[in-house]
């Protein structure tokens, strides 16, 4: 039998000082949002409307938001977006929402001198194209996941370094961000009673994963090398038309004769 020594056979009493980790459990908070969001898989069959239409659909919709001077264009565009927000489930709208009204409330207040000093209520109109530009763009996000939008910009002859720059950079947020979710965990863990350096805590985790970056991007080069890819982005080979396109195709006409009347003749 072991005899123990005194010391080793003492109770310790250790009660460890109050210490604030608010800032790890808010970083924490924050990038596991951030890949909840990116990882969230599309609410609707991609295959209702081809990415393309989409995306043309899209960009009209936003150069209209940008060109109107009145609010009577505007409110017509609301009109088609609360009834694509009701077409979508909850969960997504709490996503869209907040985020919209949110960029649309500090363009408000980015404004309100303005109205102070004598220009009008025109300017209001921004916090308004705001809303409905991010709603628009999120409300894509939920019909079409992102590879289905990257793939189709090759139609539009979009150079084919841009779209790998959009494609890598979307997987290696996800990658990273889980690197990063991971370290904040074990930090969070192992960050018991006071922590004097919090900023050289996080300081240590940007410098990890710029390395893991580096590291990875070797990687990927490697492996792309050796699977003979030449960075040359075939255009997608499924560019039928839809049935959704049809409705894209009556709803472009009717802005654009909305848009016509309503800021052009008027």
């Amino acid at each position: 039998m072991i005899k123990l020594p005194s010391w080793a056979a003492q109770e310790e009493q250790y009660t460890p000082k109050r210490d604030r980790d608010s800032f790890i459990s808010r970083s924490l908070l924050r990038v596991l949002t951030v890949l909840l969001l990116l990882r969230q898989p599309c609410a609707a069959p991609h295959h209702y409307i081809s990415a393309p239409s989409a995306l043309c659909f899209l960009f009209f919709w936003l150069l209209g938001c940008a060109a109107a001077h009145s609010a009577a264009f505007l409110l017509c565009q609301l009109a088609l977006t609360l009834v694509v927000l009701c077409l979508l489930p909850g969960h997504r709208l709490r996503q869209i929402l907040p985020t919209a009204l949110a960029a649309a409330f500090f363009s408000l207040l980015l404004v309100l001198p303005a109205v102070w000093l004598g220009s009008g209520l025109f300017v209001l109109l921004l916090p308004a194209k705001t809303f409905l530009s991010l709603a628009a763009i999120a409300s894509l996000r939920s019909f079409l996941p992102e590879n289905d939008l990257t793939a189709s910009l090759r139609a539009f002859h979009v150079p084919q370094t841009v779209i790998f720059l959009l494609d890598t950079t979307l997987r290696y947020i996800i990658l990273l961000g889980e690197i990063a979710s991971d370290m904040l965990t074990a930090l969070k863990l192992r960050a018991v009673g006071c922590t004097p350096h919090k900023r050289r805590a996080i300081g240590g985790i940007l410098g990890t994963l710029l390395l893991r970056s580096q590291k990875m991007s070797a990687g990927m080069y490697e492996a792309m090398v050796c699977r003979g890819f030449t960075g040359e982005y075939l255009p997608a080979r499924r560019l039928a038309f839809c049935r959704g396109d049809t409705l894209l195709l009556l709803l472009f006409f009717c802005y654009l004769y909305l848009f016509l009347r309503l800021e052009v003749i008027l």
